[in-house]
């Protein structure tokens, strides 16, 4: 028996089946983010350390939340818990976000709205005498993961659509 070669048409038949409207016209592909080059003032060590924090603020986020998860008692024990629990998965976010920086830029909208919200309750709060302004102070590490994350969303070009 000896082998043929057959030449490869199957580009050429879709694209007559597709001009002859047997088949749907092909979506564009979508390619992934591409990280931006670092431009002046941004060096090498930049894009690392803006990951690192972002990272670190998350565990150090966790850290803080896992008594709250665990060792609530009483009236309030379940809003701590749920307070924790989305603390918790906020820190996975911002992981991953960490991680993997093309999804810096879809998640830092979630997490500016959420610390626009935390400054805002936090104030009034303050002003009503509800809380003491120390005690508010654990939202700061927020601020700061919400400016290491739009940093690095920054640093991320969106995607682009290609033929």
């Amino acid at each position: 028996m000896q082998s043929v070669l057959v030449p490869d048409l199957t580009a050429q038949i879709l694209a007559a089946a597709r001009t002859e409207g047997v088949l749907p016209a092909a979506a564009p592909a979508r390619t992934p983010g591409r990280i931006r080059p670092a431009g002046p003032g941004w060096a090498g060590p930049g894009w690392a350390v803006l990951r690192w924090g972002l990272g670190l603020l998350a565990v150090v986020q966790v850290v803080l939340a896992v008594p709250d998860l665990l060792g609530t008692v009483g009236h309030d024990a379940h809003a701590g818990r749920e307070v924790a629990a989305f603390d918790i998965a906020l820190a996975v976010g911002l992981l991953i976000a960490a991680c993997y920086p093309e999804h810096a830029r879809i998640f830092a909208p979630v997490v500016l709205t959420l610390v626009l919200c935390f400054g805002t309750i936090s104030a009034v709060d303050v002003m009503q005498g509800l809380v003491t302004p120390s005690r508010v102070a654990v939202h700061a590490i927020a601020v700061i993961q919400a400016g290491l994350l739009w940093l690095l969303a920054r640093r991320v070009e969106p995607r682009t659509a290609t033929a």
